[in-house]
């Protein structure tokens, strides 16, 4: 594979390159504790296998199964004020975030 900036990859090779990386924390350990070690050292072990090449301010973290289960993130939704005194119904479904839904073709 090529090096490639990841706004240029398409939704198939975002998926195709982290699977590489996935695959690889999951059977050697030492890739494993460089993702786990900070979000810089991930983002560069995942650059490095899954060849892509991120913005400065792009940031990449695993979470362990443990912390996993003590995290929440949620994408903030656009501000959209309310008419006639009522908000938009905002479903959690929509915002509780596993980036690569929006991949999913």
């Amino acid at each position: 594979m090529d090096a490639k900036n990841w706004d240029a990859l398409t939704n198939n090779e975002k998926l195709d390159r982290l699977t590489s990386v996935l695959t690889r924390a999951g059977s050697d350990a030492k890739f494993r504790e460089r993702c786990l070690q900070s979000a810089e050292s991930a983002k560069k072990a995942v650059s490095e296998v899954g060849d892509i090449e991120f913005a400065p301010d792009f940031r990449v973290q695993f979470l362990t199964p443990e912390e996993r289960l003590k995290t929440l993130v949620l994408a903030i939704p656009d501000l959209i004020p309310p008419e006639n005194g009522t908000a938009e119904v905002r479903n959690a479904e929509d915002y509780t975030t596993c980036t690569y839904r929006p991949w999913r073709t």
